[in-house]
């Protein structure tokens, strides 16, 4: 495997920034570590799965971009879509979540079509549900379920509760 085979992930993480500081009125570093989680299907709602996740992630010990680099190199030949997310932000450290899928997850038929295919990368960026207007600037720690988004959560039933 060259070089211009493997991803990028410092230009990757710059993007997602870049994205994140248009949708979100926090303070970004630019000092990044990364950790690594593989995308599983199965039956639990979002809720449930982000609950899960969270607790997953903050086990993990964030790894440098040079190991955030050679364990996605490892992989590379069975990753089918990477996704990049901010985990975590303040104004001394950016943890950005690195979310992979692998080939070998896929039903065999499917698999066969796209085993040779290079990864698709993306940068996201997650909305909350609760914002008023699709403009509105948010916190990207909101997943993190602290004290604001308790906060938000109750303005929003506050607001809602006679519209159903």
């Amino acid at each position: 495997m060259n070089d211009s085979t493997k991803i990028d992930i410092q230009n990757l993480s710059d993007k997602l920034i870049e994205l994140a500081q248009n949708s979100c009125w926090n303070d970004f570093s630019n000092s990044y570590s990364y950790i690594l989680s593989e995308i599983i299907n199965d039956e639990k709602n979002f809720f449930k799965k982000r609950i899960e996740r969270e607790k997953l992630n903050s086990k993990k010990r964030p790894l440098s971009l040079k190991q955030a680099r050679e364990e996605l190199d490892k992989l590379y030949l069975n990753l089918y879509d990477v996704n990049f997310y901010v985990y975590k932000a303040t104004k001394n450290k950016t943890i950005i979540e690195i979310q992979y899928y692998l080939k070998s997850s896929l039903d065999k038929d499917y698999y066969e079509k796209v085993k040779e295919n290079e990864p698709m990368l993306h940068c996201k960026v997650a909305t909350p549900f609760y914002l008023r207007k699709k403009d509105d600037k948010f916190d990207i720690n909101w997943e993190l379920l602290g004290l604001r988004y308790n906060w938000n959560i109750f303005l929003h039933r506050l607001r809602n509760r006679n519209r159903f």
